[in-house]
């Protein structure tokens, strides 16, 4: 098969949809297929080596679609698609992110009967008013959403949550496929007891011993880091010690909010090296897989989220996991099994599991054994098979 990947940004702006989308390639390519990504990113100077193609619009076409009317962003779309077609006669097209460029293009393949896929992945199909998250919180974007989604052929859900947003609209159950994110587990390898010290002292803490929680994650209201402050407060409360690690771009400001923080033993780490070149898509880096296989609990109390790979990264870690009820967490998460969830913004339930993994180090010990397990669900071997099964199940339907 030739498939085409449709995504907004690309290399050299790497984030989670962006490798999800490299090594389905990645894959498709081992098996012999021709993979080739689109994307409205302006081109890089000098592009890594890759088995696959990337193939660049305009570089404002993003801004394009967003800021000019409807038809004059429909136009431009259909223009370049059909150069493209043409010139790489594609079997199936998958589209990365719903808003705008799926909603732009689904009718060009509806036109020419070529076989398309969407693959929402976030805020393009999720709602969460009372933080303002979600694009079709816009009643102009969400008229659109709902008229031109359910025109594709087939849907990828990260979780059970967005498979549910998806049935919302309309679309029928027999054209959505769970596809999660995945992991390669084999870069989360177990750390020598010398090695966990040398990275704990890096971090200023100085009683080793002291369980290490972890969270990961950017500074965002869906996160739901500014709780965590309160539930540091609450465990100590409790007499327990422990230090606290939260890492991702701008984790400080929740110091800015709650400057008890570094009583509490709360330590934050905004800064990681950047990636470039063949390292671009080495993510995450080889120093924040570190962190994870130094710690000792993983910690995500988040209000939403679409799919929670941080979790997916703590289970390949063998972190024992506590976070929230949330939607695409708790689809993750098996209660007990991974790790333990509370509901979103509730400090004291989510103090209390906390303190249930900290003293009991056996609890700790079996619930690791069990992430360690389950996170090759999530390897990207395995999931990257189940996308060229649907590209198949998808494409068979057209001949």
């Amino acid at each position: 098969m030739k498939i085409a990947h449709l995504i907004p940004q690309f290399y050299p702006h790497i984030g989670g949809a962006e490798i999800c989308i490299h090594n389905v390639c990645r894959t498709l390519a081992k098996n012999g297929h021709d993979a080739i990504v689109i994307t409205s990113t302006l081109p890089p100077e000098e592009s890594p080596k890759l088995p696959y193609k990337i193939e660049y619009l305009w570089s404002k076409t993003g801004g394009l679609f967003r800021n000019l009317p409807y038809f004059l962003g429909k136009a431009y779309l259909h223009y370049a698609l059909a150069k493209l077609q043409q010139k790489h006669k594609f079997d199936l097209w998958q589209l990365t992110n719903g808003w705008p460029l799926a909603v732009f293009a689904v009718d060009f393949f509806k036109k020419n009967k070529i076989p398309c896929i969407l693959r929402c992945c976030g805020d393009d199909i999720q709602k969460f008013p009372e933080i303002g998250y979600g694009m079709r919180l816009d009643m102009r974007i969400d008229a659109l959403v709902t008229e031109k989604y359910p025109l594709f052929d087939g849907f990828v859900a990260l979780t059970p949550s967005v498979r549910e947003e998806y049935l919302q609209l309309g679309i029928p159950d027999n054209k959505i496929r769970i596809i999660p994110n995945g992991v390669d587990t084999a870069k989360f390898a177990k750390l020598s007891d010398e090695k966990v010290c040398e990275i704990r002292e890096s971090l200023g803490i100085k009683v080793l011993q002291k369980p290490l929680i972890l969270t990961v994650g950017r500074y965002h209201p869906k996160k739901g880091f500014d709780l965590i402050p309160e539930i540091a407060e609450k465990l100590r409360s409790k007499g327990l010690e422990f230090n606290w690690l939260i890492v991702g771009r701008n984790v400080c400001e929740i110091r800015k909010k709650h400057p008890d923080c570094e009583k509490l033993g709360i330590i934050f780490i905004e800064k990681f090296a950047k990636f470039a070149g063949k390292d671009a898509f080495n993510l995450p880096s080889q120093e924040l897989i570190d962190l994870y296989c130094s710690a000792d609990i993983f910690a995500l109390p988040t209000l939403v989220e679409t799919f929670g790979m941080v979790l997916v990264e703590a289970m390949a870690a063998g972190l024992p996991i506590v976070t929230t009820d949330a939607p695409g967490v708790r689809d993750v998460i098996e209660e007990e099994r991974e790790g333990f969830k509370v509901t979103a913004g509730d400090a004291e339930a989510f103090a209390e599991k906390l303190a249930d993994l900290i003293l009991n180090i056996e609890l700790r010990m079996k619930i690791s054994r069990n992430c360690l397990k389950s996170s090759q669900n999530y390897d990207w071997k395995n999931v990257s098979r189940r996308y060229l099964d649907f590209y198949d199940e998808i494409g068979k339907t057209f001949e």
